[in-house]
């Protein structure tokens, strides 16, 4: 399953942990592919929910670790900040 920003992030506090639950288990025995990955870290403002879609991968991958391979992408300057 391939993924970007939109596809993680949504506009209300707790819709993105939702979003983000969602695609983690349609992804379950395959593969999850993020692309441009640093968009979710790239705006730090208060109603940026990014952060929080961050978080939630990153429990579901401790979670699932041996259920699916989690790539993610992006240009190489970005992604040394992500």
């Amino acid at each position: 399953m391939e993924v970007d920003r939109s596809g993680l992030v949504a506009g209300y506090i707790g819709q993105t942990a939702l979003k983000v639950t969602e695609v983690v288990e349609k992804s379950l025995g395959g593969i999850l592919f993020i692309d441009e990955a640093y968009s979710l870290t790239v705006n730090k403002s208060d109603n940026d929910f990014g952060f929080e879609a961050v978080d939630t991968l990153l429990k579901a991958m401790e979670d699932h670790r041996d259920d699916f391979i989690f790539i993610v992408a992006g240009y190489p300057e970005p992604m040394d900040e992500f």
